[in-house]
């Protein structure tokens, strides 16, 4: 296919998510892309602007967009001009056949289990239609690649406000007080199945150690088994992404367990390693892909694959210069191949890359210029809040009809009513 811009080079990302994953994938390619003196805009999928914003890119870049007839439109006005459509995905929700393997407490509801079926079917239409994708890992984009589209992996990374919060929550780090804490921190509702893996370890930590405690931050079913260690097992909400550092500086270890053999974990990025990397907290991580690629044994975090992996590996940071050591190794790190200075290097280079591909290597020429850690180069705040609800509802309603509508306000339902009426 070729492809021929007449226009000077931009990028447009239109995401389809909120949350931590938008974040990563489209707030914080934004940001690299600005330090890199690149034109780029960021716009979610539901905002009226997207079209016209469409009509002037020559890159689009859609990050976790389901396909429907509006997102059709998008695409028909990048290509009108010649330009490239590529989709940007850090989950294996574009292959229906992963469904199985997701473990999440919501499609115990038949309905909420439908929709998101559906949804991923978009999700893998859209990565037909496109030119190419972006991942965060080898192994999505392997499996991209097997649908017959070329795939590029630009990994995830600090913004550079998650680098001055930790700096900053370093300052406030708990002091020596004899404890072991390790800390499980759980963004998504969707890791039962991964803590259930390392749980008898953990007991048997606890009960070797006397002065070892567990936190775990965010979602996590803990079953009866946990009830002898009720007074050294604090359990605490999720918290904002800004607040996160200061609550991982109160831990020791960090915990990244994912099942084994399972392609909704391989696909996932290291991000939790490096989370705790910047406030130097060593992290335990199961070997995927992603970690294996982060994580240095005993240089800067460790290993586990089997149950005795993980009981070893906790025995060993109990020590607390072992730890200490590799947590300095593990900030070390994240400061340098995980800043978004490094990571606008790797963006520009990656575009490079594609537009040599699409046959644009005389025409595509972005140059890196090397930006420093300021204000301006910071998204603003309130993007982050947006869309709404009824927002989101409206464009819904606008591209799917009423009745995706009404299973989405159903769920929404559901989801709150599961706080007194559990799902069976």
């Amino acid at each position: 296919m070729s492809h021929k811009p007449e226009l000077p080079p931009s990028i447009l990302i239109i995401t389809g998510a909120k949350g931590d994953t938008r974040r990563y994938r489209a707030f914080h390619l934004y940001q690299q892309l600005r330090m890199a003196e690149v034109e780029v805009s960021v716009f979610h999928v539901s905002d009226a602007r997207a079209i016209s914003q469409a009509e002037k890119c020559q890159v689009l870049v859609l990050h976790r967009v389901p396909y429907d007839p509006i997102v059709a439109r998008l695409i028909d006005s990048v290509r009108r001009r010649a330009g490239l459509v590529l989709v940007d995905h850090d989950d294996l929700i574009f292959d229906p056949a992963a469904f199985q393997w997701i473990d999440s407490p919501d499609f115990q509801d038949p309905i909420r289990a439908q929709l998101y079926q559906q949804e991923m079917d978009r999700q893998k239409q859209t990565v037909l239609v496109s030119d190419g994708a972006i991942t965060s890992t080898d192994y999505l984009a392997e499996v991209v690649r097997k649908t017959g589209k070329p795939a590029w992996v630009h990994r995830n990374a600090a913004n550079l406000e998650m680098i001055e919060v930790s700096t900053r929550a370093l300052a406030q780090k708990r002091q020596p007080d004899g404890k072991y804490v390790i800390g499980y921190a759980s963004g998504t509702p969707t890791h039962n199945r991964d803590f259930a893996m390392i749980a008898p370890g953990l007991m048997e930590t606890l009960r070797a150690v006397p002065e070892a405690e567990l936190w775990v931050i965010g979602y996590l079913d803990l079953t009866s088994d946990w009830q002898p260690f009720e007074n050294r097992v604090r359990t605490f909400k999720p918290v904002p992404w800004r607040e996160l550092p200061f609550w991982l500086t109160q831990i020791d270890v960090n915990l990244a367990p994912l099942v084994p053999d399972n392609p909704f974990s391989q696909s996932k990025s290291e991000i939790k390693f490096m989370e705790a990397a910047l406030v130097g907290v060593p992290t335990i991580a199961s070997p995927t892909d992603a970690f294996v690629y982060a994580v240095r044994p005993g240089e800067n975090g460790l290993l586990a694959r089997t149950a005795g992996d993980w009981q070893a590996a906790l025995a060993a940071l109990a020590d607390p210069a072992r730890r200490a050591a590799l947590g300095v190794t593990a900030r070390n790190d994240a400061l340098e191949l995980y800043a978004p200075q490094y990571r606008a290097q790797q963006a520009v280079e990656m575009l490079n890359q594609i537009a040599a591909h699409f046959g644009q290597s005389g025409r595509w020429q972005f140059s890196t210029i090397p930006g420093d850690p300021l204000e301006r180069y910071n998204w603003p705040v309130a993007w982050e809040n947006v869309p709404s609800l009824a927002k989101m509802g409206m464009y819904s309603l606008q591209s799917r009809g009423v009745l995706t509508l009404l299973k989405q306000l159903w769920i929404t339902l559901r989801r709150i009513a599961a706080r007194w009426i559990p799902y069976r």
